[in-house]
């Protein structure tokens, strides 16, 4: 059987000025314009296929949900040493969260524009996800 699905194509996020944030995702992570329209913009990271859209909405919007003991993002960002992004991020001006660890995996969140947690997420050689998407990893 021919795979019709192979991968999540592209992550929405709220935002309540296109070009504000646009200007911001751009900056901090070194996305690519797709386009840019009145209502959303189209950003990629260099060399990837996942999209991600900035979608115009007149008031902020969770981007997270409530798991009765902590809040837990709808999606992250890879990150293969959290150290340097966390520091790169900081060094952009970005408002980030300390770096925490847990089992597995290290993490931080970096607020954009509308107060949007972005969590960057690096997984560890404990981790069950660390061979998987080790896989996927190019090299520069």
């Amino acid at each position: 059987m021919e795979k019709n699905i192979s991968k999540v194509g592209c992550i929405f996020i709220p935002v309540t000025d296109v070009k504000r944030s646009t200007d911001w995702y751009m900056s901090m992570f070194d996305m690519e314009t797709i386009e840019i329209l009145d209502y959303r913009a189209g950003l990629a990271f260099p060399n990837r296929e996942t999209l991600v859209l900035l979608w115009k909405v007149a008031k902020p919007q969770t981007v997270e949900f409530d798991t009765g003991f902590n809040k837990m993002p709808y999606y992250n960002f890879n990150s293969y040493d959290i150290h340097d992004t966390h520091q790169q991020l900081k060094a952009k001006g970005a408002t980030v969260s300390e770096i925490h660890e847990m089992p597995g995996y290290r993490f931080f969140e970096a607020f954009d524009p509308d107060s949007n947690p972005v969590s960057i997420v690096e997984e560890t050689p404990d981790s069950p996800y660390f061979v998987h998407k080790q896989k996927y990893r190019k090299h520069t």
